[in-house]
């Protein structure tokens, strides 16, 4: 108690007073026994805001002008609103004002001898006449608490921290805008941008967080068409279904597997096989119109493309928006005639000429179709279906030959 500290708060400088009391908050929470722990841990994340300090300042009574100029503060003694008055302004009113630990921003290594009691406003009035003595003493410039030499603390990395904070303080003196008329506009655009920054980060936050809840509920939907179309069961074990789709990884395992367990490739020959699967890897777009098929490719084509519908109703049906014409659209029948051809021993220089898809289109087509042809034979493989894998196999024999499959075409 008696301590000089200077109390700045809402914009507001009070100027110095002095301390007569302190002492930590107490924290109670209506309907629930105490918990001394709880509320320690509470101080603690509180920090600066978990202490009072009963302080003697020097103020007056706002008037209506002045609270539109200025943001006041309330005193607890009577909710009168107060704003900062000089210690030699004999219209205001000296009095004990609680404040928050952090509205205290400078301590001072001076200290006036405190009376037991200060209800009276003669003795509040001495005081006045005290600190106003100190500082036309001191002309006004009250020496602050040494917290190393003064308070003896010996902490190396606290040491370390008052260097530097004097080093940049010596900094902020020595700058050109430092005690001008713009350092105070300045530092407000300033405070102003830096809210403005963390509302930012606080909007981009929740944003994430909506597209985590998005993202998730987009999962809940997938994992029920899985579950309506048997590729997991009920308490989303895999069953043998989704354990073949699960070898697909070049085309839409959905829709390769439904075909796979319909039994649409058993009654299909290799050439139609081949054909059917080279919609699932040709993805571009051509200025003719789609060929008009033959009969022994336009059936398998109408079937898949059935099928597909099928995925995109229950996907719908089940939440998970999906455009059924466009998922049907995708798969592009383009290359069937070509690669028919191709599997009945047709030159490169023959199928070149009947598509408008430039060669290198053509060859990475034929590639990829060769590959899924590999994760077709281990998906037939993994349910037991040595016929389907032959076929396959078979498949990918046809058309791995010749300049397409070449390693080099310099050879």
């Amino acid at each position: 108690p008696g301590r000089f500290v200077r109390v700045n708060t809402g914009g507001l400088n009070f100027g110095w007073g002095c301390v007569t009391f302190f002492q930590r908050k107490i924290i109670k929470e209506k309907g629930k026994k105490s918990n001394p722990r709880a509320a320690e841990e509470e101080l603690k994340r509180q920090g600066a805001d978990g202490y009072i300090v009963d302080v003697l300042l020097h103020c007056k009574h706002a008037d209506s002008a002045t609270l539109c100029k200025l943001e006041a503060t309330s005193a607890t003694e009577g909710k009168m609103v107060i704003v900062p008055c000089e210690l030699s302004d004999t219209s205001g009113e000296t009095m004990v004002v609680p404040v928050l630990l952090s509205c205290i921003d400078r301590i001072s290594s001076v200290r006036v001898h405190m009376p037991k009691d200060l209800k009276s406003a003669s003795d509040r009035k001495d005081m006045r006449k005290r600190m106003a003595e100190v500082d036309k003493r001191l002309k006004g410039n009250i020496p602050l608490l040494d917290p190393i030499k003064e308070m003896n603390i010996k902490d190396a990395e606290f040491k370390t921290l008052v260097q530097k904070i004097g080093s940049l303080e010596a900094k902020l003196r020595e700058h050109k805008l430092f005690g001008t008329a713009e350092e105070a506009e300045l530092f407000t655009s300033y405070q102003r941008k830096v809210e403005m920054q963390t509302q930012l980060k606080d909007v981009q936050r929740k944003i994430i967080d909506a597209q985590s809840a998005v993202q998730l509920d987009e999962l809940k939907c997938r994992k029920r068409v899985l579950r309506r179309l048997g590729y997991t069961t009920a308490e989303d074990v895999i069953t043998m279904k989704g354990r073949v789709a699960c070898e697909i990884t070049s085309g839409d395992e959905l829709l390769l597997t439904e075909l796979m367990f319909h039994g649409v490739f058993n009654d299909l020959t290799t050439e139609q096989t081949v054909s059917l699967l080279s919609c699932f890897v040709f993805q571009e777009k051509t200025k003719n119109e789609p060929p008009q098929l033959q009969d022994d490719l336009a059936a398998p084509l109408r079937i898949m493309q059935e099928s597909a519908r099928k995925i995109a109703q229950t996907s719908n049906e089940c939440k998970l928006q999906m455009n059924e014409e466009e998922y049907v659209e995708s798969f592009r029948p383009e290359l069937m005639d070509v690669v028919n051809a191709w599997c009945r021993g047709a030159k490169f220089s023959q199928i070149c000429r009947m598509t408008d898809v430039f060669e290198g289109s053509l060859i990475r087509a034929f590639r990829r179709l060769e590959e899924l042809l590999r994760q077709m034979c281990q998906a037939a493989k993994a349910i037991g279906n040595v016929d389907l894998e032959n076929k396959f196999a078979d498949g990918s024999v046809k058309i791995k030959r010749d300049i397409i499959f070449a390693a080099s075409l310099y050879l």
